[in-house]
């Protein structure tokens, strides 16, 4: 009987941890990717996470990730473009939250306003101005759009 009930128990309990594993997002997914150095795998991910995504956050922190993908192999511009579109997204998060007491508020200023910024300047070289210049108007129209989309109805 102990041993019946012993099974009962472990089979209950590897239900129980392959449901929590059943519940990862794409934003998860690429993550555990990247961290194992998977860039090429864990950008599909990313975007998923940028086309779909639980909160605002988790679009951010698709962006940098991939911008992170980008540095690492050497893409200045495609390092800059995801930069540059999280940092957006982060201030927009700062500027709109109503947690203005909340840790977590204060690390994503310090992203809007420092980190992501220096990351910016000191890519900027190797980027070159006429390219920052076509990314930002670039990530500006797309991120504008998205933004004003949520006020769109549809008349089917």
């Amino acid at each position: 009987m102990k041993r019946i009930l012993m099974v009962a128990m472990l089979l209950g309990v590897a239900a129980a941890l392959a449901a929590c594993g059943g519940q990862r997002t794409a934003l998860d997914q690429g993550v555990a990717l990247y961290k194992q150095g998977d860039c090429a795998a864990a950008q599909p991910f990313f975007d998923q996470t940028i086309a779909r995504p639980n909160e605002t956050m988790d679009i951010a922190y698709a962006y940098f990730l991939k911008a992170k993908c980008a540095e690492n192999a050497g893409d200045a511009a495609g390092a800059y473009e995801n930069y540059y579109a999280a940092k957006i997204v982060v201030c927009y998060d700062v500027a709109t939250s109503t947690e203005h007491e909340n840790l977590n508020t204060y690390a994503r200023s310090e992203y809007c306003e420092r980190i992501l910024p220096d990351t910016l300047h000191k890519l900027a070289p190797d980027v070159g101005a006429a390219e920052v210049k076509a990314i930002k108007a670039k990530i500006n129209a797309e991120l504008n759009a998205r933004y004003m989309q949520q006020f769109s109805t549809s008349t089917k």
